[in-house]
């Protein structure tokens, strides 16, 4: 039973494109499938999300995998058309204040420095709001979009991002937070004394550094990845992530996974309360409970048939808030603002989640739904914020900045941020 007063941290997942979670959301009569590339629809989304006061916006990403035979199945060509992440994370930074962008990236196939610089260069610009979801294995599909005839192994590719961590780790902290002088008079525009070098030579990167980009806002982006099963992926999410989503379906598996993953990265020397165990939830709610169930009615009734059965919430007997069978995946949440209420209170005072990333069932309806209905419900009850109290990610997500600010660099970025919070 959870006994402290901290709020729950709340995350929206966009797919790609971020027409919606349910498989038919792109044949809902709200739904623009034609704004799918689109900055406008993005931007509302991500102001909608920052609305609601989320803590931050996860991007999907698909590295050219064919969508399976499901695409198909509902009208869709196979290859769905979708924006890079990073590079729209950029366009939202300018158009919000203080929501957290996250995106996904994967250790396969990029290298440490351009991207450590390009994920610092966010977090500078955005004033301290970039995560990285780290993704590490990759399908055959996606190798061979990058030259490969195969996807390395899972051993090979988590020992590939081991150390791919270890280097971003150091360019980022290649320099000292008081490294920039800016000493008009003296001639001095840094302290090379505090300019540190990667110097990396290892089995896998080469990498001198510094990198271009003075040390991030946060010290380094919050880091996101899935919650763990195989012994590489454990060993690497309990050393690396502030961060994990969490995939279980009920109160009693989601409660039992968080102990693991604290107990984990306590083995490994952190503190488990300095990591964000959020548990993914697929949502569909109204103002009613009638109005919730005609919505997913809606939603089920544009599938194609045979596609019925692995849709959320679809197997007899299954009641909202389950779904059918014991493998990991979202729980599904459906009925009013009142009754998902119910549901995440539930799992929060548990100890079953620190918090959500929703899933809505199609958009934008269904992110307002959340951000205009359940999440003030929520504040009502004490268990969501009513303000935003930080200015970056870390801020929102009550993790602790990596290092301390000690003069310049982008200290003075921060404080002056401050005064528009």
């Amino acid at each position: 039973m959870r006994t402290d007063r901290t709020p729950m941290r709340l995350g929206a997942l966009l797919p790609a494109p971020a027409l919606g979670h349910h498989a038919a959301a792109w044949r809902h009569p709200d739904v623009r499938p034609e704004r799918a590339l689109s900055l406008d629809l993005y931007r509302a989304l991500a102001q909608t999300a920052e609305r609601g006061r989320l803590d931050f916006l996860l991007l999907a990403d698909s590295l050219g995998e064919q969508a399976a035979g499901e695409a198909a199945r509902h009208g869709r060509d196979s290859t769905v058309a979708h924006l890079e992440p990073l590079t729209l994370l950029s366009a939202l930074a300018v158009h919000t204040r203080h929501i957290g962008l996250a995106a996904p990236a994967t250790t396969a196939f990029n290298e440490p420095w351009p991207l450590a610089r390009f994920l610092a260069s966010l977090d500078v610009l955005s004033g301290g709001r970039t995560g990285w979801h780290v993704t590490v294995p990759v399908t055959d599909a996606q190798a061979r979009n990058f030259g490969l005839d195969r996807a390395p192994g899972e051993a090979m590719s988590y020992h590939r991002a081991q150390e791919f961590l270890e280097v971003t780790g150091r360019l980022w902290d290649g320099w000292e937070d008081d490294a920039f002088l800016y000493d008009q008079a003296g001639g001095r525009y840094t302290d090379p004394a505090k300019v540190h070098p990667a110097g990396h030579r290892g089995d896998h990167f080469q990498v001198g550094g510094p990198l271009t980009v003075p040390r991030p806002p946060q010290g380094r982006p919050v880091l996101l990845h899935p919650a763990p099963c195989g012994a590489d992926a454990r060993e690497f999410a309990a050393q690396w992530a502030d961060v994990l989503l969490s995939g279980q379906r009920t109160v009693v598996r989601a409660r039992a996974e968080r102990r693991a993953l604290r107990a984990l990265a306590a083995d490994r020397g952190r503190d488990p309360d300095q990591v964000r165990i959020l548990a993914t939830v697929f949502v569909v709610t109204g103002r009613t409970r009638a109005e919730a169930e005609d919505t997913y009615a809606a939603l089920q009734d544009l599938l194609d048939p045979a596609a019925r059965l692995g849709a959320p919430g679809t197997a007899p007997g299954t009641a909202p808030g389950t779904a059918p069978g014991p493998a990991p995946g979202p729980a599904f949440l459906l009925g009013s603002a009142t009754d998902v209420a119910d549901e995440l209170e539930e799992w929060f005072t548990q100890g079953a989640a620190d918090g959500f990333v929703f899933l809505p069932g199609h958009l934008p309806a269904g992110l307002a739904a959340l951000a205009d209905l359940v999440v003030p419900e929520l504040r009502r009850r004490g268990l969501a914020r009513t303000r935003y109290d930080g200015y970056t990610l870390r801020d929102h997500l009550g993790l602790a900045r990596p290092g301390a600010v000690t003069g310049s660099g982008c200290g003075p970025l921060l404080k002056r941020l401050s005064k528009h919070l």
